[in-house]
């Protein structure tokens, strides 16, 4: 029997890979002349050689986008509220920039900017985590089973002194 190197192996996976796009039958036999030839080698494709399985790419709609507005400190950007598939996504525009604080957290309140403070901050509200970075692109998931249209902002909060930096209606 013939010694083929890994890299020959290789190769010729890939050829009748590329056959049986364009020639099903040819890369059949093919496949049987491998087997035949080079014996059970043939039969296990390199990892590298396995083909993904091909996923449907998810729709994404823009539901909302609003600007950040202070209350107690600058902050820079935006948000946009985007619809992926079953999921509902906050998203903080690539030029999000504030101060950084002690224990800033991100909530969808149904409260609007205006209205908002920091004692009422969190009443009515839902906790979307801890913000991530005080600059830059984050993105927040809502739970499973909230509906955005029951809030009328996003707001960025210190938990711990009850400051509102301030938010973005929606």
């Amino acid at each position: 029997m013939t010694s083929v190197t890994p890299k020959a192996l290789k190769a010729r996976i890939a050829t009748i890979a590329a056959l049986s796009v364009f020639y099903p039958a040819a890369a059949l036999g093919a496949a049987l002349c491998a087997t035949t030839m080079f014996g059970t080698m043939a039969h296990a494709a390199p990892a590298s050689l396995t083909v993904p399985a091909i996923e449907a790419p998810v729709q994404t709609q823009t539901l909302a986008q609003a600007d950040f507005q202070k209350k107690t400190y600058s902050l820079r950007g935006g948000i946009t509220v985007e619809q992926r598939g079953s999921q509902t996504v906050i998203v903080f525009s690539e030029d999000f920039r504030t101060r950084s604080g002690p224990d800033l957290k991100v909530f969808l309140s149904r409260n609007d900017v205006a209205s908002s403070t920091g004692t009422n901050a969190t009443s009515q509200s839902i906790k979307l985590g801890v913000l991530k970075d005080n600059r830059g692109t984050q993105e927040y998931v809502l739970p499973e089973g909230v509906n955005i249209a029951d809030f009328n902002s996003v707001l960025v909060h210190c938990e711990a002194f009850s400051k509102l930096w301030g938010g973005a209606d929606i």
